[in-house]
C-alpha cells in the first residue's frame, strides 16, 4: 500500500488557557481522524500518541520526528457561551504553512467547521475529488449541539485507560442519547464502551453485554452504511458468544470501510475464539497494514502464529511488538495493556527477567484487574512459575474473553495443562 502522506493531528489548544473546554480540542481531532481513516495510502499518527502534543506547545520538528510524520495539523479554538472560533493550519515540520483558515460562528456549527477543515486538508494533500467529497464528521451524527457536546466529552474519556474514565464515557454517551435518540454515532460508541467495560473490567455485569448489543443494533438500524456501527455490532455479538453472527457484522464493516482498524482487529479476536487460527492470523495481518504502529496487533498475532506452529514468524512479530510497545509507553506510561502484552513477547524472546519485571509493573497498575492477571499468568506460565500463574488465572475468571476454549487454545498456557488447578478452572469456566 503506497503512502501519499504521513499526517498527525495535534489537539487544538484552548486560547483562554483554562481546562474547562480541553475535551473539545481532543474530541475534534478524534472526529477528524475517524473521517480520514478510510483514505487509502494516508498514514495517520494514532491519537493515543498525538494527543500528548497540544498544538500550542508543539515543537514541530521534534513532534514530527517522534510521531514519524511529514505533515501536521495544528490549531486553536475559543468557546464563549454559544460563540465558537477555530483556527487551523496544515504545516510541514519546518513550519511551512500549506493551508490555513479561520472559522467563527455558533457552537452548533462545529461539525460544519470540522468538515471545512477536512476539505482544506484534502485540497492541500492533493486527495482526489471523490475522496474529498466523502470527508465529513457529519455522517450518522446529530444536529443538536448539546448532544454533540456530550458525545465529545465521551470521546475524551473513552480514550483513557482506567475503569473510571470508561464509566465517565458511558455517562456522557448516555446523556447525548437522552437528547437525541437518533444519534447513530453515539449509539455505536456507547456499544463500544459497554463492550470495553465487559471485556476488560467485569464480565459479571452481564447486563453490559446485553446493553452493548442493544446499542449496536440501534446504531446499525439508524445508519446501515456506517462502518463503525457494524464493527460495534460485531464486538457486541462476540462478547455475547454469538460468533457466527459477529463474523457477518465484521465482514460488513470491512466491506463498508476497509480502513477501519477496529473491524479487522476485533474480527481477528472472534476468529481466534472460534478456533479458526488461519483466519485469525489473516485478520490480524490486515489490521497491522491498516494501523502499522499499533502495538497490540503483532503482540496478539504472536500467539496465533505459535498456535499454528509458525515459530519464526512468531519471533519476528514478537520483536516488532515489543519495539512498538516501548515506543507507545514512552508517551503512555500507565497503559497496563501495553506492558503486559509486551511482557509475554519478552518471555518468548528469552528476556525472562525483564518480562517478570514488566508483569509486576502491570499488576501494580491494577492488582485485581482480570485481563492484567490473565496476561501476567501467561508470562508466569512460560517462566516456569505455575502457582503464580494459576493464582493470576483465578483472579482473571471475571474477564469476558477468558473462556475454557480460549484457555485451551492459548499456546502461552501449555505448561499448565497437566496442573490439577488448571483442569479445575476449565471445568468451572465450561
Amino acid at each position: 500500500m503506497a503512502t501519499s502522506a504521513k499526517l498527525a493531528l495535534l489537539p487544538f489548544s484552548n486560547r483562554d488557557g483554562s481546562d474547562d473546554h480541553d475535551y473539545l480540542g481532543v474530541g475534534m481531532i478524534d472526529e477528524m481522524l475517524h473521517a480520514l481513516s478510510w483514505v487509502d495510502g494516508l498514514y495517520l499518527a494514532p491519537l493515543t500518541s498525538s494527543f500528548r502534543f497540544p498544538s500550542q506547545d508543539a515543537d514541530l520538528p521534534a513532534v514530527a520526528e517522534r510521531l514519524g510524520v511529514d505533515h501536521l495539523l495544528k490549531g486553536d479554538f475559543q468557546l464563549a457561551d454559544d460563540s465558537l472560533a477555530i483556527s487551523a493550519q496544515l504545516v510541514k515540520p519546518d513550519g511551512t504553512v500549506l493551508w490555513e483558515a479561520d472559522y467563527t460562528g455558533s457552537k452548533g456549527q462545529l461539525q460544519e467547521h470540522l468538515d471545512a477543515v477536512l476539505q482544506g486538508i484534502a485540497e492541500a494533500l492533493g486527495l482526489d475529488i471523490r475522496i474529498a467529497s466523502e470527508l465529513s464528521v457529519s455522517k450518522a451524527s446529530t444536529t443538536d449541539s448539546d448532544a454533540y457536546d456530550h458525545y465529545l466529552h465521551g470521546l475524551n474519556f473513552f480514550r483513557r485507560y482506567d475503569v473510571k474514565n470508561v464509566e465517565a464515557a458511558l455517562k456522557e454517551f448516555t446523556a447525548a442519547l437522552k437528547i437525541d435518540r437518533e444519534f447513530a454515532r453515539a449509539w455505536a460508541r456507547l456499544a463500544e464502551c459497554y463492550a470495553k467495560y465487559f471485556m476488560n473490567y467485569d464480565s459479571s455485569r452481564g447486563e453490559f453485554a446485553t446493553k452493548a448489543l442493544d446499542a449496536a443494533r440501534n446504531a446499525v438500524k439508524l445508519a446501515p452504511d456506517f462502518a463503525r456501527a457494524h464493527a460495534a455490532l460485531g464486538t457486541a455479538l462476540m462478547i455475547n458468544k454469538e460468533l457466527i453472527e459477529a463474523e457477518a457484522a465484521f465482514e460488513k464493516a470491512e466491506e463498508t470501510n476497509p480502513r477501519l482498524f477496529d473491524a479487522w482487529f476485533q474480527h481477528a479476536r472472534a476468529c481466534f475464539q472460534m478456533g479458526n487460527l488461519k483466519k485469525a492470523a489473516e485478520k490480524f495481518e490486515r489490521a497491522g497494514l491498516v494501523q502499522p504502529d499499533d502495538y497490540q496487533t503483532p503482540l496478539l498475532l504472536r500467539q496465533v502464529y505459535l498456535s499454528l506452529g509458525k515459530f519464526d514468524e512468531a519471533q519476528a512479530v514478537a520483536r516488532r511488538g515489543v519495539q512498538l510497545a516501548r515506543k507507545h509507553l514512552e508517551l503512555n506510561r500507565k497503559d497496563a495493556r501495553a506492558i503486559y502484552l509486551a511482557a509475554g513477547s519478552l518471555i518468548q524472546l528469552g528476556q525472562y527477567r525483564e518480562a517478570i519485571e514488566w508483569s509486576e509493573r502491570a499488576l501494580a497498575v491494577a492488582p485485581d484487574d482480570p485481563m492484567i492477571n490473565y496476561n501476567v499468568a501467561c508470562c508466569y506460565a512460560q517462566a516456569g512459575e505455575p502457582e503464580k500463574a494459576l493464582d493470576c488465572l483465578d483472579k482473571a475468571k471475571n474477564s469476558g474473553l477468558v473462556s475454557a476454549a480460549w484457555l485451551k487454545r492459548d499456546s502461552d498456557l501449555i505448561s499448565l495443562h497437566d496442573e490439577p488447578r488448571f483442569k479445575q478452572l476449565l471445568e468451572e469456566l465450561a
